[in-house]
């Protein structure tokens, strides 16, 4: 099997075999120029796998040109791969060992990893639209906090900026919501889960932008992709469960706040919620479970409104 490793850094694309192929380039700029090289390159080779580190922003131009040309990709957890080198023993910590190790990484877990799909452009700027926002929203809070301190014998004037920062701030809050608003619109799952108690624009608009399109409708994968599937925790004497938290830790906050306007608002979840609290569980652990409880109702929503679209296209092909 024949397993492509890249390490995407800044400046850099740094790429290794498994087994090792001499024809690879070792190290290539990470522009244009270099992206299209790293292309013709592994169209030549044909690997049956390719395996990419998440790196924030940088390896964007790279995966979306690795999936165009139609060579089968997997954009790895970095979470993943810090423990599968850990399970290594790794001691060495180089770009040209990253790539290494992500081209064993995939020779081991190739089987089990989800390939990349094409990027839908419009869940792709729905996402930028969310981060930017998230942004926006901290800004918002730290200005908030420093000018709650400057009240107490700060300067005149820099009060008076951090006001005016506020104030700029809240304006692009209103316009990138609005923004998020109109975009919502054009995707019908947005509708759906509009629908549901508890679920308003930031948490519909957080629940599509960062979940991947593939798992929309599973409520298993999204429970485990947003990490509030339960962790079972048992040892000897000891066995508890508690939320995974290995997910992205984002959605999970909007989910976090969603629960808490839906065990107000909806009486089966304000039902359920209560029932755990008299069987003796903490109220975080049980807002935790209608976290979950709620996501999963979301994507049950999804998967029966994808089943509904679909159905007269499979019966027409029967």
């Amino acid at each position: 099997m024949s397993v492509i490793g890249i390490d995407v850094g800044k400046s850099f694309l740094d790429l290794a075999a498994e087994p090792p192929i001499g024809a690879l380039p070792r190290r290539v700029r990470n522009t244009a120029d270099g992206v299209a090289g790293v292309i013709g390159a592994l169209t030549g080779i044909a690997p049956e796998l390719v395996v990419l580190e998440a790196t924030g922003s940088y390896h964007r131009p790279l995966l979306a040109a690795l999936v165009e040309a139609g060579i089968p990709t997997v954009l790895a957890n970095p979470a993943q791969v810090a423990a599968f080198r850990q399970a290594r023993l790794g001691r060495e910590k180089t770009d040209r060992a990253d790539a290494a190790l992500l081209a064993r990484f995939g020779v081991v877990h190739g089987a089990e990893l989800r390939r990349a799909t094409p990027a839908d452009p419009l869940q792709a700027r729905l996402r930028e639209l969310v981060v930017y926002r998230d942004g926006q929203v901290a800004e918002r809070t730290r200005l908030r906090n420093r000018r709650h301190a400057a009240t107490f014998g700060g300067d005149d004037w820099v009060r008076e900026r951090l006001a005016a920062d506020l104030v700029e701030v809240e304006a692009r809050l209103k316009a990138v919501t609005a923004e998020i608003t109109r975009l919502l619109a054009e995707l019908p799952e947005a509708a759906i889960l509009l629908a549901m108690p508890g679920v308003g624009i930031a948490v519909a608009a957080a629940v599509l932008a960062y979940l991947p399109a593939a798992v929309w409708g599973n409520a298993k994968a999204a429970a485990a992709y947003a990490g509030v599937h339960p962790r079972r925790d048992q040892s000897g004497q000891r066995d508890r469960s508690r939320l995974s938290k290995q997910g992205h830790a984002g959605l999970r906050r909007y989910l976090y706040m969603a629960a808490l306007v839906a065990i107000q608002r909806d009486p089966d979840l304000k039902t359920f919620y209560d029932r755990l609290c008299r069987r003796g569980k903490p109220k975080a652990s049980a807002l935790c479970a209608a976290m979950h409880k709620l996501l999963r109702r979301m994507m049950g929503r999804l998967r029966a409104h994808h089943t509904a679209q679909f159905a007269p296209e499979l019966l027409m092909a029967a």
